[in-house]
């Protein structure tokens, strides 16, 4: 009898793990191939905005140094995202864009701006990271906008955080500081996107700052001969850091906004010297190849070289410069490896117990361009049209031992 108990029990153990490794094998076909917005994307950000609203910003907060922060910016720019592939005057484009808002609202209350504090003295006030990101989530609200109808007191905000955004730009930093004496160049980028969208929104009064800046940056990158670095001196903004991943996917996808083909040349060596197959699929390195180095607070821990963190935020910047073979690839695998489960209408990657991943995860599946229209470069074949074998091969593997371990376990029974 306990026996008879001890097997049904395992035989039920193992066929719900068949049935898991089918669904993985399925979702490796069926993950988002596009950016358009879809119920599951829908059923994601209920999640997050749920798990918000019972304080997953302060319990990101705790694991992350912009945890709080990230995770309220990442929700309202992929609900902008997804405003912006609705048709104008739309119910769901409205929805986005409250939504958006209320994201927005959130980073100007002091538990977004507590980590911020001791940065209170730099220009602009409170470092560009909080002023730089904030600003551009704005400027994505005031597009979900019709022009008619924006917004005065937001578009009053949005112009003055830009004059106070370009002032600082006046000192002829190529880079803002985010921290005192702290200086990420990418955290820069996001600012001089919410400034470039100043056309669009009210005039092209900082064109020629922007126009500027990127000659600045080209300049740079000639003279240290290679992509943007990661961390700078915040004496002479000379490299501290080399290129890292964790930064240049997000450099990359703001720079396509400023400038296109600019972006998408230095995506080329971008994705030659830091995009790698790892176990048969496509991974962004933290470090570029023949380069080893250790994980940090930035690129979380690295599995044979290559940044998860890095690698979801990938997803997002081959959308936007036009990488479809590595994007679509990125998508499915994504689906299959976050083990995403739905429940109450909510849709969570890893049992929802890392909001800001999944809010990261939203803001790559949603990524379009704001500002420009869509990529039409060509980029040679990356990954395989094979490379979804080896994981169908590994679960034919375990299906066979899994099978194996339930007739023993019959035989020991009989």
């Amino acid at each position: 009898m306990v026996r008879n108990t001890i097997l049904n029990a395992v035989s039920a153990g193992l066929l719900i793990c068949i049935i898991f490794v089918a669904v993985f094998n399925v979702r490796l076909y069926t993950g988002p191939t596009t950016s358009t917005p879809t119920r599951h994307t829908a059923a994601g950000l209920r999640h997050v905005r749920y798990s918000l609203d019972l304080g997953a910003g302060a319990d990101m907060q705790r694991l992350f140094p912009e945890g709080d922060y990230f995770t309220y910016v990442l929700y309202g720019l992929a609900q902008v995202n997804v405003g912006l592939q609705q048709p104008s005057g739309t119910q769901a484009r409205q929805d986005a864009l409250e939504e958006a808002r209320w994201a927005w609202r959130e980073l100007g209350d002091s538990h977004a701006k507590q980590a911020f504090e001791h940065s209170a003295g730099l220009s602009p006030a409170y470092g560009i990271f909080y002023r730089g990101w904030r600003n551009y989530l704005l400027s994505g609200i005031l597009l979900l906008q019709s022009e008619e109808a924006l917004d005065p007191n937001e578009l009053a905000i949005y112009v003055q955080e830009c004059a106070e955004i370009a002032d600082a730009l006046a000192d002829d930093d190529l880079f803002l500081a985010a921290y005192p004496n702290a200086i990420w160049p990418v955290d820069t980028f996001p600012a001089i996107v919410s400034l470039f969208a100043h056309r669009q929104l009210v005039d092209s009064r900082y064109d020629t700052v922007v126009a500027t800046w990127l000659e600045q940056l080209k300049t740079y990158q000639a003279a240290i001969g290679g992509l943007v670095p990661h961390r700078v001196s915040a004496a002479d903004q000379s490299p501290q850091e080399l290129a890292r991943a964790t930064s240049q996917t997000l450099i990359l996808r703001f720079l396509y906004e400023l400038d296109p083909a600019y972006a998408e040349a230095q995506y080329k060596q971008f994705r030659e010297d830091y995009i790698a197959m790892v176990w048969s699929l496509p991974g962004a390195r933290e470090y570029p190849k023949g380069m080893d180095g250790h994980g940090d607070i930035d690129s979380g821990p690295l599995i044979s070289g290559v940044s998860l963190s890095a690698t979801t935020v990938l997803l997002g910047t081959a959308r936007v410069l036009g990488d479809v073979n590595v994007a679509v690839a990125l998508g499915q695998a994504s689906e299959a490896l976050g083990l995403p489960i739905t429940i109450n209408g909510m849709r969570q990657y890893w049992f929802g117990v890392l909001p800001v991943g999944d809010a990261f995860v939203l803001w790559s599946q949603t990524a379009t361009p704001w500002l420009q229209s869509a990529s039409e470069v060509s980029y040679p074949e990356l990954v395989p049209v094979w490379w979804r074998w080896p994981w169908h091969l590994a679960s034919l593997v375990i299906v066979v031992c899994l099978i194996a371990c339930l007739r023993s376990m019959r035989r020991w029974t009989n």
